[in-house]
């Protein structure tokens, strides 16, 4: 199973709060951190370096380096095998889908009081909601530092050359849906053989809480708030989840599993993904970046996060907090921004993330991304989602046929999962 080694870290980690109140060694003298990340992008990592350089040129007494370290192969499985068999990194990047499962497990350090008694972080700049998911009773257990809505792509000139009309006018008439989206996707592909209709970026097939785009403007959700409540086979889960299957294979306007279409190069109409994606679009094509639609239940925005934590069993949790602090502060917060979406207030500007993604237009930043962030849910997490995520991918395997039964795999689906979640509330 893909997440095994994130299940028995979770199962094991019940006791890693203790370290919390540990010594810190850093107090005998300086010490090597290391950051483990989830990115081998080269200007990610030179920024990552010129920030812990100036970090340890003010603080040589407390730490003597910082190595932020990709992780190879499957992040997730390697950063929880480190963690279980003993070579644990200081620091970690966290995936939100992971966000329950590592702060109710006590893998991550509590660093609310870091954070909120160093005169540089400003706490009261951080939007809240950004905070919900890596917040505990009180406490803060990562800092979200991208915080990405995700949006729709359009090929303009696509849409345009097949007749239908402009996404960015239906959404300006407030009637920018789920159902107009898929119309003018299958005719925009079908008027241009060989593109696309829309592309969903992280593929549901390969990834299932891809989906969540589509569902939450049905108002589905896997679980309950509590986590414990299977809800896949809910009426809103059924009905959006039958609507897309249907709009593969009776509509075609989503592609189907396994088909690659580049909307980059010019071969879909749409593109569901963050803001980001906007660095690799041909510059002679015009395209807008819009909204999630609206589906039944009105629209809603959905943020991806990645935020970066302290794990508890670190050897020098007391300086690793304090090099995340000093990390993610106001002004360290302003040049990560270049990259990554910040939940800063002070940050949520247009000038601010046009460095991120230049190729974005200050109306789309703004409606896309700036309006988007407070109110937005974030892709699914469970306090054991290692454990059921596997199980759940496996049901939705039967899905991507034409004649599947949506109601019946998200039935078998909660049949599967229901004990887990339940047993994960006592």
């Amino acid at each position: 199973m893909r997440y095994a080694a994130a299940a028995a870290i979770a199962c094991g980690a019940l006791t890693m709060s203790a370290c919390a109140g540990g010594t810190d060694p850093a107090a005998d003298g300086p010490v090597d951190l290391v950051m483990a990340v989830w990115t081998t992008n080269e200007a990610h990592l030179a920024l990552f370096d010129e920030i812990a350089d100036a970090y340890v040129a003010d603080h040589g007494d407390e730490v003597s380096s910082i190595t932020f370290q990709p992780l190879a192969g499957n992040y997730l499985t390697t950063l929880t095998t480190q963690i279980a068999g003993g070579s644990t990194p200081d620091l970690a990047w966290v995936a939100e889908a992971n966000a329950t499962e590592f702060v109710k497990n006590g893998v991550l350090l509590d660093v609310a009081d870091y954070f909120k008694e160093s005169k540089d972080f400003d706490l009261d700049d951080v939007v809240p909601s950004s905070l919900e998911l890596w917040s505990d009773d009180g406490g803060i257990y990562a800092y979200p530092f991208s915080t990405s809505p995700f949006g729709v792509f359009v090929n303009r000139d696509l849409v345009a050359a097949a007749g239908q009309p402009q996404p960015a006018d239906l959404l300006a008439e407030n009637k920018w849906t789920w159902d107009a989206a898929a119309e003018i996707a299958a005719a925009t592909a079908a008027a241009t053989p060989g593109t696309g209709p829309i592309v969903i970026g992280t593929a549901p097939d390969k990834q299932w809480d891809g989906l969540t785009t589509v569902w939450a403007g049905w108002g589905a959700a896997p679980w309950d708030a509590a986590g414990t409540t299977c809800t896949f086979d809910s009426k809103e889960m059924t009905d959006a989840v039958s609507w897309y299957h249907d709009q593969i294979y009776s509509a075609s306007a989503f592609a189907k599993p396994g088909e690659t279409f580049s909307f980059g190069s010019g071969g879909s109409a749409m593109l569901i993904a963050q803001m980001s994606s906007s660095g690799g679009i041909d510059e002679s094509m015009q395209w807008d970046f819009l909204p999630l639609p609206a589906g039944p239940a009105g629209q809603t925005d959905v943020v991806g996060q990645a935020a970066i934590g302290v794990i508890a069993k670190s050897a020098h949790p007391e300086a690793a907090a304090n090099f995340l602090t000093y990390f993610t502060d106001a002004q360290n917060a302003a040049k990560l921004a270049q990259f990554f979406p910040a939940p800063r207030t002070s940050l949520l500007t247009v000038d601010t993330l046009q460095q991120a993604a230049p190729a974005l237009s200050p109306e789309q930043i703004q409606q896309t991304v700036i309006d988007a962030i407070p109110d937005a849910i974030t892709k699914a997490n469970s306090s054991i989602y290692s454990q059921v995520s596997p199980v759940i991918q496996t049901n939705f395997d039967s899905l991507w046929t034409p004649d599947a039964d949506a109601a019946q795999v998200l039935g078998d689906v909660c049949t599967a999962i229901q004990p887990a979640l339940e047993k994960s509330a006592g």
